[in-house]
């Protein structure tokens, strides 16, 4: 299969406790919330599973792997190592919380071509600066799940 492929998003930040913005992210529930409207009717969502049906006859499943309250989130592809990612949360001081993403993905050398590192590290960064932007009124909102 060859080496994994790893990317790290810039630092971002979000406004809140990392208690609030933990108890968010490790809902799927709540994650599902920010998918693209077209994209939703492809997705099954548990508070611990996401399944995306990738094409009519391909899905996968993303789960929950591992917590470390309020500091790690850990999800992956059931199953199999062919996809990792960490949500890592640091306070710094009340309501300012750092965000970091990363991304170790084992794509098998033949599908490598197909896939852009630009996309890739485009996509850690682009969800670390969407972890960053959200309202602390979501919050309120998770607790109803």
């Amino acid at each position: 299969m060859g080496q994994a492929l790893e990317y790290v998003s810039k630092i971002a930040k979000n406004s809140c406790q990392d208690q609030q913005l933990f108890d968010f992210v490790s809902d799927f529930r709540n994650l599902a919330t920010m998918l693209p409207a077209e994209v939703k009717d492809k997705v099954s969502v548990t508070s611990e599973t996401l399944t995306i049906q990738a094409m009519q006859s391909m899905s996968f499943t993303l789960s929950i792997l591992e917590k470390e309250p309020y500091k790690t989130l850990k999800i992956g592809t059931a199953g199999n190592e062919m996809f990792r990612l960490w949500i890592q949360l640091k306070q710094i001081a009340p309501y300012d919380t750092r965000i970091r993403v990363t991304l170790r993905a084992n794509i098998p050398l033949i599908a490598r071509p197909m896939l852009k590192k630009a996309k890739l590290q485009d996509f850690v960064d682009n969800l670390a600066l969407a972890l960053g932007q959200i309202p602390a009124y979501a919050f309120s909102a998770a607790n109803m799940n």
